[in-house]
């Protein structure tokens, strides 16, 4: 099974109803989400003032959180983050998919880096995946994935988003991690030079 960004977006409206149990068979990539992917899950830190989802057209679920963040040689100091429910085991195969975009670029630029991970959800915030992508004015999928070192039991790992990365102000829509278990092969997962 190749992961596509197709795919991964039309997961995300179906993430958006979680309640409802899908049917789980070989072909069902559903039964790999281990986060609660809508922008309502979005929780930032560093701001004075949570920001509230709002209506965003281009991006899945058409809501979207905007945080304007300042450049720091810190780019965490400003962050969005989204806990994970599922448990993680040792030789787990992870990918995360974060929809984003640039809405106010940095003075005389048009895009902004943005990095993206899974982690530890307490000190020392170790990642299990960790990737950075460029975002710019149009909806995209940021992806990182990786291979978990070692066990996490369900809730103590999270999604990170870094956003002190220059003076600008980013749009987050709705995020996944999947998880896809033992032995999957990383070639099939995207990435952000696809």
């Amino acid at each position: 099974m190749r992961v596509s960004i197709g795919l991964i977006a039309a997961l995300v409206l179906i993430g958006t109803a979680m309640a409802a149990p899908a049917p789980q068979d070989d072909t069902d990539i559903v039964q790999y989400i281990i986060n609660n992917p809508p922008v309502t899950s979005w929780q930032v830190n560093g701001v004075d003032t949570q920001p509230r989802p709002r209506r965003a057209e281009g991006v899945l679920g058409e809501r979207a959180i905007s945080v304007r963040a300042s450049r720091s040689s810190q780019p965490w100091t400003i962050s969005g983050q989204m806990h994970i429910r599922g448990a993680i085991k040792q030789g787990d195969t992870i990918l995360l998919a974060v929809w984003a975009r640039l809405a106010t670029p940095p003075s005389g630029q048009t895009t902004s880096p943005l990095p993206v991970r899974v982690q530890e959800g307490s000190a020392p915030y170790g990642a299990i995946a960790e990737a950075t992508g460029t975002i710019g004015p149009a909806w995209k999928m940021v992806y990182a994935s990786g291979v978990a070192a070692r066990d996490y039991e369900g809730g103590t790992t999270g999604v990170s988003v870094h956003l002190a990365t220059a003076d600008h102000t980013v749009e987050l829509g709705p995020a996944l991690v999947l998880n896809f278990g033992q032995n999957y092969d990383a070639a099939k997962l995207p990435t952000n030079e696809d």
